[in-house]
């Protein structure tokens, strides 16, 4: 018998309990001092020695059941994360979409990290009858009330927004609204599109103050896209209800201005809305000027510092991680695992106006990731080949992700089957999940906790003094209502 090799235990909690966290069963449990000591002293042992098993006497069936310890060797250990990931991805329904139009494949951007550039920006926007087709291939596959995306190119460029108009009469008649990724810079000819009952939220990117991000984002007429973006977003914000995301792409060079632009934004009376967020994301792909997530984290804490009242989406992850978090913590139920960080490789679908379709919005373009076409008839020509290519990029099939103790909690990182050194790309992944998870679970517990919710539970590992409670008299640990 042995420690699970899938194991994540913590740093300590303001109370001095520390989590243990399973990574394959997904059950949490807080333990005191001493039994994180055995715990984390023995967690690369093969077996067990006797003296701390017997140690361990009290909570050893607890533990075996919840998979903190197990009979199995590593390898066999091994075997039961991929047969559990291939579970996993067995139960999904291929047949539910989340689908993305991409209206126009032209930009009135030219952003200088753009992925999209090597393809030319061809103006080329969705006819009527195309958008006719993607609804008739779509209405069984996309539930009522979810987001249709809308991407690009720009899709809410001035020129699109008669075929914007004709996607928001077809997606009302299936119940469904839409999600904008744009560059805001001709934001001012859609305030009347913009709402709960139509676009009801959009994402722009900033990528710091005035002269930082016209050095980035740089707008085809020359016209300041900072300011030109600033005063839509002011005026989408009083004019109308929709939900406001500003992601801000980090690097090395604009890292030290982000303040500044924070600064700017609450003189505007941006920053503080009821409708707005932001989210700080590192630019991958950019050598030695990409940081790293301690660096990110420095970052955090100077905006903490200097708006600690601010609510926000750090680096992209604070609110999946924690929507993950709050089952676990509030809810007693099993942390959510997952196998794969997006639906590309099963259920995302991303359709062009050229015809194509693809698993990625981030394939767009690239003729080797087309898993079909579609006509203005609604007739669907898959590629199986290429449709396969994805498919087997779950985490189930990464030989070296499988392994790793937050396989199943992080999902392995982009699935780009033909990712340029896919390792280096997903780095930043690993880089949070080995350095930074585990605090951020502690501070998440932690607050919860500090909010006078005190059902973060224990299990305690005593010393035998003739009293102990059995196994099913330990307080509520992490998932018990999910095992019911």
């Amino acid at each position: 018998m042995r420690f699970s090799s899938y194991n994540i235990f913590t740093a300590p909690l303001s109370n001095g309990e520390h989590i243990l966290l399973n990574g394959l069963t997904g059950l949490m449990d807080t333990i005191d001092e001493e039994a994180y000591e055995v715990v984390s002293s023995y967690a690369h042992e093969d077996v067990l020695p006797s003296e701390i098993m017997d140690k361990i006497e009290v909570i050893r069936e607890h533990f075996l059941e919840r998979g903190y310890l197990t009979e199995l060797t590593r390898d066999e250990e091994l075997a039961k994360a991929e047969e559990i990931a291939f579970d996993m991805a067995s139960k999904r329904d291929p047949d539910r979409w989340s689908v993305v139009l991409v209206p126009n494949l032209g930009c009135n951007y030219r952003c200088t990290y753009c992925f999209e550039k090597e393809g030319g920006y061809p103006s080329q926007v969705m006819t009527k009858e195309e958008v006719d087709a993607v609804f008739k291939i779509i209405k069984d596959r996309i539930g009522p009330g979810e987001n249709i995306t809308l991407y690009g190119g720009e899709p809410l460029a001035k020129e699109n927004k008669e075929v914007i108009e004709y996607i928001l009469k077809k997606s009302e008649e299936i119940d469904n609204t839409c999600f904008a990724v744009t560059n805001a810079h001709d934001l001012e000819h859609y305030m009347d599109l913009l709402g709960s009952k139509k676009i009801s939220s959009v994402q722009i990117t900033v990528d710091g103050p005035r002269e930082i991000h016209n050095s980035r984002r740089i707008a085809l007429d020359r016209e300041s896209s900072y300011d030109k973006i600033m005063k839509n977003i002011e005026t989408a914000l009083k004019e109308t209800d929709v939900f406001v995301k500003m992601r801000i792409n980090v690097d090395k060079r604009n890292a030290p201005y982000i303040t500044d632009l924070l600064e700017d934004l609450d003189k505007r009376s941006i920053l503080h809305s009821p409708s707005f967020l932001f989210a700080l994301n590192a630019v991958v792909g950019v050598g030695e000027l990409t940081l790293v997530n301690k660096e990110l984290m420095q970052l955090e804490e100077s905006v903490k510092k200097q708006y600690p009242e601010l609510e926000y989406d750090f680096a992209g992850r604070t609110s999946e991680i924690n929507e993950r978090i709050y089952p676990v913590v509030c809810l007693n139920q099993k942390f959510p695992l997952k196998v794969s960080v997006c639906g590309a490789d099963i259920g995302l679908r991303v359709f062009a106006p050229d015809g194509a379709i693809y698993p990625c919005w981030s394939a767009l373009g690239r003729s080797d990731d087309v898993i079909g076409t579609y006509d203005e008839t609604g007739t669907v020509r898959w590629n199986p080949g290429a449709t396969e290519k994805w498919n087997r990029k779950m985490v189930g099939y990464k030989t070296k992700c499988i392994r790793c103790r937050f396989a199943l909690i992080c999902g392995g990182g982009c699935i780009r089957p033909d990712l340029p050194n896919e390792e280096s790309a997903n780095m930043y992944d690993c880089d949070y999940y080995y350095n930074q998870f585990e605090d951020h679970l502690v501070k998440y517990t932690d607050s919860f906790l500090a909010a006078g919710n005190d059902s973060c539970r224990s299990t305690k590992n005593k010393e035998s003094d003739g009293n102990e409670p059995r196994a099913e008299d330990y307080q509520k640990s992490r998932g018990d209502e999910n095992e019911k």
